[in-house]
């Protein structure tokens, strides 16, 4: 008798401000109903925007629920843009880290340190605590932090000890933006500033589905159609970025909560007209 082995199942959700954790919320709610639970995956790897979806998605939390809570403006959410200044020293850290993913990590933690962000660590757990719907720790969900002083990407589960409060404000602290985050004796910054995504941590399983609403290339590290180009050769990897209607609502400034409901219609609705490609991967 042919012995015929599991295909592991995973799903990557990358960065992209609170715009990106509206837009995979309607992605997701959207595939639902249309019969394709990306709950029932193996892992969830979360970044930045992507921790805070995944957190709700790998709990088990009511996605059909989480969508329609976007429709209404979070209160606790603080509006914040990344300056002239700012967005120079990101591309700086590029520019001088060339493909050195370590070295990239390390300025922008640098950058964390110097740089003064006008929003304090208190406001950002209001607004940490706001945009979770479990503080416990699922057991498939795994978070993407980077130490500030060494530029090492890590992956964080239940087992890191530290709260799930504390590893998604870690895994969201962009620099200049958002306090850096302290625990374990680290400092961390934001897992997306190098690799918005990080699909390449799922490249083991053998289906992948990655929603990912920052897909731009950002110097010479591998953007993520270059990581699902690669993952193709071995797994069944379907990427989604946002079509031409989601861009126009997610906006400019990915941290504007005033888009959260355009950027979840938008995410809902290209949800449906991306279902039956997903299906083909999940399935």
């Amino acid at each position: 008798m042919q012995n015929i082995s599991k295909k592991t199942r995973a799903v990557v959700l990358g960065g992209g401000g609170v715009t990106g954790i509206a837009w995979e919320i309607g992605i997701i709610a959207a595939l639902l109903q249309e019969r394709i639970n990306l709950a029932d995956a193996d892992v969830i790897i979360g970044t930045s925007a992507g921790s805070f979806v995944g957190s709700a998605l790998a709990s088990g939390y009511n996605m059909r629920k989480l969508y329609e809570s976007q429709l209404i403006q979070n209160a606790s959410e603080v509006n914040v843009s990344v300056s002239s200044e700012l967005m120079m020293l990101w591309t700086q850290a590029f520019q001088y880290g060339k493909d050195n993913k370590k070295e990239i990590g390390k300025m922008f933690g640098d950058i964390a340190k110097k740089y003064p962000t006008k929003v304090s660590i208190e406001e950002r757990k209001l607004v940490v605590e706001s945009r979770l719907t479990t503080t416990i720790w699922p057991s498939k969900l795994k978070v993407t932090a980077i130490d500030a002083k060494t530029g090492n990407l890590h992956v964080l589960d239940k087992n890191s000890g530290t709260t799930l409060i504390n590893a998604v404000n870690a895994s969201g602290a962009v620099p200049g933006l958002w306090p850096l985050v302290n625990f374990n004796g680290i400092d961390w910054i934001d897992g997306g500033m190098v690799s918005s995504t990080n699909a390449h941590l799922a490249a083991s399983y053998d289906k992948v589905v990655i929603l990912s609403p920052m897909p731009q290339k950002y110097g010479l590290v591998p953007s993520v159609e270059e990581d699902v180009a690669e993952m193709q050769k071995s797994s069944s990897v379907s990427l989604i970025v946002p079509n031409k209607d989601s861009i126009l609502a997610i906006g400019k400034n990915p941290y504007d909560p005033t888009h959260t409901t355009a950027s979840a219609k938008a995410g809902f609705n290209q949800g449906i007209k991306e279902a039956e490609a997903i299906y083909e991967v999940w399935s």
